[in-house]
């Protein structure tokens, strides 16, 4: 039999993520045409032997603003969108039924995913409990939902070194999100391993092998503090930048280091949120707003860039 760290290295394969096109809002757009016309005018430096006189090209020149999403960008507080984060008066209807019990044919579709990727992973532990979590199984729902499906298992029936087990199943995540565009009723379908011993602050939980509630959702409506979600998003946009420009400029390891920190950063800010007041808290909802206006794609896009370059050698 295959040990755990074989079963790592047959796996785990890289992927590189799809390049994020940030430039959605009209505003946005608005903003990269015009510094596109202005780029034909204005050239970086180094491109005129002589400025004030106008000699002629030196080079081949660039356009001033030419770096990737630098100048269309707003990261006030005020240029976070919150309209999405309402509270509905039922769950959504295009996958529960009136009394609140999924609609057999989705149940039916996620549990077929499920165990199509329960087959890749490689492993022999017990699936405790497949369930449904995340804002599709509550009242917060949006167009912006994911179907969050969550394969239950104890992570010391796969291996006793937990966090190997852990990172694998991370990067196994990541690679099968990659890969597949899997949309149930127009809502992507995203899977994640648990294991059975993690604490679970969601106000929401639907067992789909049981095809019931683990834990059923209230519908409250809750004072959102929607100052300091922009605050808390908007500081952490300009983290995210700030790894960009460590990037442009060349220095892979600063874009490595700091990039690290930052997703670490994230994640302990919305454990955190999570903890202390579950899905309403202000650092979860800051981190939905990062996932939805594209943030922590390009976050781990860096992350992944910056390796490939610090690893790689040019030809002499």
């Amino acid at each position: 039999m295959k040990d755990f760290e074989t079963y790592w290295n047959d796996f785990v394969t890289l992927n590189e993520a799809a390049e994020p096109t940030p430039f959605k809002s009209k505003a946005q757009q608005r903003y990269k045409k015009l510094r596109l016309k202005n780029g034909k005018m204005y050239t970086s430096a180094g491109g005129l032997k002589n400025k004030k006189s106008g000699s002629p090209y030196s080079t081949k020149v660039k356009p001033f603003g030419t770096d990737r999403l630098r100048f269309e960008e707003d990261n006030s507080p005020d240029s976070v969108d919150l309209s999405s984060f309402v509270v509905h008066e039922t769950l959504d209807r295009k996958v529960w039924n009136s009394d609140d019990k999924m609609d057999p044919a989705i149940r039916d579709r996620l549990l077929q995913i499920a165990q199509d990727f329960y087959e890749k992973l490689g492993v022999k532990a017990e699936i405790k409990d497949i369930t449904l979590t995340g804002s599709l199984a509550n009242y917060n729902w949006s167009k912006f939902s994911d179907l969050d499906v969550h394969i239950i298992l104890d992570y010391q029936d796969v291996d006793e070194n937990e966090e190997l087990v852990r990172d694998l199943f991370m990067q196994t995540k990541s690679n099968w999100n990659r890969q597949h565009d899997i949309k149930v009723k127009g809502y992507d379908v995203e899977l994640y391993v648990q294991d059975v011993n993690d604490p679970h602050f969601s106000s929401g939980v639907y067992s789909l092998l049981n095809d019931d509630w683990v834990v059923k959702p209230r519908r409250e409506d809750k004072e959102i503090d929607r100052e300091a979600v922009k605050q808390k998003a908007a500081s952490t946009m300009d983290m995210i930048d700030d790894v960009q420009k460590l990037f442009d400029d060349g220095d892979y390891d600063g874009a490595m280091e700091y990039g690290e920190k930052v997703r670490d950063k994230i994640k302990r800010f919305r454990s955190s949120g999570l903890e202390r007041e579950g899905e309403y808290s202000f650092e979860n909802l800051a981190f939905k707003a990062l996932r939805r206006n594209d943030y922590l794609e390009r976050l781990s896009k860096l992350r992944i860039d910056a390796y490939d370059s610090q690893m790689s050698m040019t030809q002499q």
